[in-house]
C-alpha cells in the first residue's frame, strides 16, 4: 500500500483529491491537512511515502513546508500539486528539493501514475514539461499572487470575470451566491486598486492574464 498525506488550505478541493485518490486499491489516505505545519508536526511522528504540497496556503506556505521537511530530514517523497506553471517558481522548488511537480488541471491517470513511479523510485521528474504544458488562460503568475495577495477564489472568480462571464453565471460555474461573487468581484477591485470591471478587465489584458 502507498500511504499518501496531502496539505492544501482549499478543504472541498482538498477532500476531492482524497476521494478521487481513495478509489484506487493500492492508495492509502493517511491524513489530510489545511497548512504546512500541521503536516510537519505529522510526519514527524508518523510515515507516509507520498506527500501532496501546495504552495499557495496562509500561514505555513508550501515553500515554507518544504523547507522544513529538507531541515528535518523527513523521508517522503513530495509531490508540489499548484496552479502556478511559472519556470521561476518551479526552479526555487526544485532547489528546495522536491520529487515532483503538477499543476492542479493534470488528469487524474497521469497523478495516480506519478504517486506509484515516485513510492516506487522510479519517477523521472521532466520539469521542462511542466511549464510546457501548462495553460496560460488558467495560471497566473506568482509574482503577481504575491503582490496583490490574490485568494485561490479571487483568482478563479477574476479568471471567469476576463472570460466576459457575469456574477450569475460565474456564480452557476462556482456553485456559489451571486452575493458571494460580487463580493469577491469588489475585493478584487480594491486589492488591485482599480474602479471599476472595466478596468479589471483592461488592468488583466495588460498584465497578460
Amino acid at each position: 500500500m502507498i500511504d499518501i498525506v496531502i496539505a492544501d488550505d482549499h478543504k472541498l478541493f482538498a477532500q476531492g483529491l482524497a476521494t478521487i485518490l481513495a478509489e484506487e486499491e493500492d492508495f492509502t489516505i493517511k491524513a489530510i491537512f489545511n497548512d504546512g505545519r500541521s503536516m510537519i508536526d505529522y510526519l514527524s511522528n508518523q510515515t507516509a511515502h507520498v506527500a501532496i504540497i501546495d504552495l499557495n496556503m496562509p500561514q505555513f506556505d508550501g515553500k515554507s513546508t518544504l523547507v522544513k521537511l529538507h531541515e528535518k530530514k523527513i523521508e517522503v517523497k513530495k509531490l508540489v500539486l499548484s496552479m502556478y506553471a511559472e519556470k521561476k517558481l518551479l526552479d526555487e522548488c526544485v532547489k528546495i528539493g522536491i520529487d515532483a511537480y503538477l499543476l492542479k488541471d493534470v488528469e487524474p491517470e497521469t497523478l495516480t501514475e506519478t504517486i506509484r513511479k515516485l513510492a516506487s523510485g522510479i519517477y523521472d521528474f521532466d520539469t521542462t514539461s511542466v511549464c510546457k504544458n501548462g495553460n496560460s488562460n488558467l495560471i497566473f503568475k506568482d509574482d503577481f499572487i504575491n503582490r496583490y495577495k490574490l485568494s485561490k477564489r479571487e483568482i478563479e472568480v477574476l479568471k471567469l470575470i476576463t472570460e466576459g462571464l457575469t456574477n450569475h453565471k460565474i456564480a452557476e460555474k462556482l456553485f456559489l451566491s451571486t452575493f458571494t461573487i460580487d463580493t469577491h468581484r469588489k475585493n478584487i477591485i480594491q486589492k488591485i486598486n482599480v474602479k471599476n470591471t472595466a478596468e479589471l478587465v483592461k488592468f488583466a489584458f495588460e498584465q497578460n492574464l
